[in-house]
């Protein structure tokens, strides 16, 4: 048995030390305990956060959009659609329109951002799972209709039930007239039905309503114009291959970009704010160390008299050090451990039960989701900062009050 440990589990273990030096002991596993369970629970959390936060967003988000990279719109070239269609892994794509419009329905006005799309559009963003009135049919063989977002609703107080008055009239701008107080035709007045409303995030509700493709180039007296392609890949595709791809055949003309690149603003905050949260825990759990480090001083100079015996049975300075630092582990480890185990545990139950309810939120329950390199980052971190605190004042004490005992 290594002589450093067995005598390290000893001092630890042991109920004939001084009780204070038992309490700050414990006080220090406790410590350090309560710091790793916080760390792993707030880092679960903040995953929660992030995976609900990306469900939402790229739930009806296209895998990849196709724009300019000069200008609001590009003229429609076969060409394209023609070169997609060599990739296999590309499922479904959709011509888009995109332009802010006025909408008016009976006293009512409201601006918003009118996206004329292809059939296709609703396979693409499985926009139907998100239609919470009506039928979602804006793509209609015969008569042309628009969902709207459930903000847009509001706002216009407008149904789509067809026993009731569920028409608004949609203002476009007209590329080619001037804009001016006396120009009363700048704008083109057209009138479409409400099929269906949408509630997907407040910031899509607020602003969006769809329409077809053809219906916004009438409005807007296109010809061949697009603002964008959106695609929707295969289950099985690869999102970043299948990108490169696509950008060596459109050329530099064309930017693509995927459903987490249009949303990174978001999704970097996020992380930023899950590490900068994890540096403040990580300030406190540092603190909690001075237990340990106060804790092995008393214990070291509580304990003169065993290192005299040891040193004079044969003892070397690298035994004794090796004592009291495997001390400082213990303390450290046996806290960490049990915090980062715990907080497993507390975060498994919240996913598997939702102890923790949520009132007036998109979702009932707080989301947390244990990642496996969260629990090894909390564990590199505790064995880390374990070693230094157990190290330095072991050494420093021993170069500074036991010299002699050495020499």
């Amino acid at each position: 048995m290594d002589l450093s440990n067995f005598i390290a589990k000893r001092y630890l273990l042991s109920k004939n030390s001084k009780s204070i030096i038992n309490v700050i002991s414990l006080i220090s596993i406790v410590g350090v305990f309560v710091s790793s369970c916080a760390m792993v629970i707030v880092l679960s959390g903040f995953n929660g956060l992030e995976n609900l936060v990306e469900k939402i967003y790229n739930q009806h988000e296209a895998d990849l959009t196709i724009s300019p990279v000069k200008g609001k719109t590009f003229y429609d070239s076969d060409s394209i659609i023609q070169k997609l269609t060599t990739i296999e892994q590309i499922g479904f794509t959709s011509k888009i329109i995109e332009e802010v419009a006025m909408i008016k329905h009976g006293e009512k006005w409201t601006t918003a951002i009118m996206k004329g799309a292809e059939r296709s559009y609703s396979k693409i963003t499985n926009l139907d799972s998100s239609i919470i009135d009506g039928n979602g049919d804006f793509y209609s063989t015969f008569v042309s209709g628009s969902i709207i977002g459930v903000g847009i609703q509001n706002q216009l107080q407008v149904s789509c039930d067809d026993r009731f008055d569920n028409t608004i009239t949609v203002y476009g701008l007209l590329r080619n007239k001037k804009l001016s107080t006396q120009n009363k035709n700048v704008f083109n007045p057209k009138r479409i039905s409400v099929r269906g409303v949408f509630n997907i995030t407040p910031e899509f509700d607020n602003n969006y309503f769809i329409v077809s493709l053809d219906f916004a180039r009438d409005l807007l007296d296109y010809t061949n114009e697009l603002s964008a392609i959106e695609i929707g890949l295969k289950k099985e595709a690869n999102l970043e291959l299948v990108k490169k791809q696509i950008e060596r055949l459109v050329g530099v003309d064309f930017q693509v970009k995927t459903k987490f690149e249009k949303n990174e603003l978001l999704f970097k905050t996020n992380a930023a704010e899950k590490w900068m949260v994890f540096m403040i825990l990580l300030f406190i759990f540092i603190l909690s160390t001075f237990n340990i480090i106060a804790s092995l001083t008393m214990l070291m100079f509580d304990k003169k008299r065993d290192i005299s015996t040891l040193i004079a049975l044969g003892a070397t300075k690298k035994l004794i050090q090796s004592i009291f630092f495997k001390e400082g582990l213990y303390i450290n480890l046996i806290g960490g451990m049990s915090g980062i185990i715990l907080g497993a545990f507390i975060c498994m139950a919240q996913y598997h039960f939702k102890l923790i309810q949520l009132e007036n939120s998109i979702i009932d329950y707080w989301p947390v989701e244990v990642e496996a390199t969260d629990l090894f980052y909390v564990f590199l971190v505790l064995l880390g900062i374990g070693i230094i605190a157990s190290y330095l004042p072991t050494s420093f004490i021993l170069r500074k009050h036991f010299k002699t005992y050495f020499n």
